[in-house]
């Protein structure tokens, strides 16, 4: 099968952890590729944080802040112990950011609760496996 948009709703809100959210993004956070990370203004912490991995990237965005860098091992290291935030009243959050995207066609939107993948590789089995198995803690829509 070739490549497909995929769309995730993480809308399950027993889930504990972001187990899921950090599999899904390390499958296509690679070494080299641009990414952006957008914050909204009053998250000064979460802004500090993604300063780290980026710069300042000028916008229009009168209500928030994008940080946009090269994904290097030390951002992937990031990925793989980011905390699931505590703060759930609003969107059950997998991230502290409110949106993370990656130049391959990963968005990571919503604190992580809504994944749109533009070219999905459909023909590997891992990957193929992963979305039946996150089928039982949200809608996933193959396009």
């Amino acid at each position: 099968m070739a490549d497909s948009q995929i769309e995730i709703q993480i809308g399950d809100n027993s889930l504990k952890n972001n187990h899921y959210w950090k599999k899904l993004i390390s499958m296509f956070a690679v070494v080299g590729r641009k990414f952006e990370i957008h914050c909204w203004n009053e998250e000064t912490e979460e802004i500090k944080g993604a300063l780290v991995f980026g710069k300042e990237k000028p916008s229009d965005w009168a209500f928030g802040r994008i940080i946009e860098g090269i994904i290097d091992e030390k951002f992937i290291e990031m990925i793989h112990h980011t905390i699931k935030p505590q703060d759930t009243e609003i969107y059950n959050k997998m991230t502290p950011f409110f949106s993370i995207f990656i130049e391959n066609g990963f968005y990571s939107e919503h604190y992580g609760t809504e994944i749109h993948i533009l070219s999905a590789p459909m023909e590997d089995k891992v990957f193929t496996a992963f979305l039946k198995e996150l089928q039982e803690y949200a809608v996933v829509n193959v396009l």
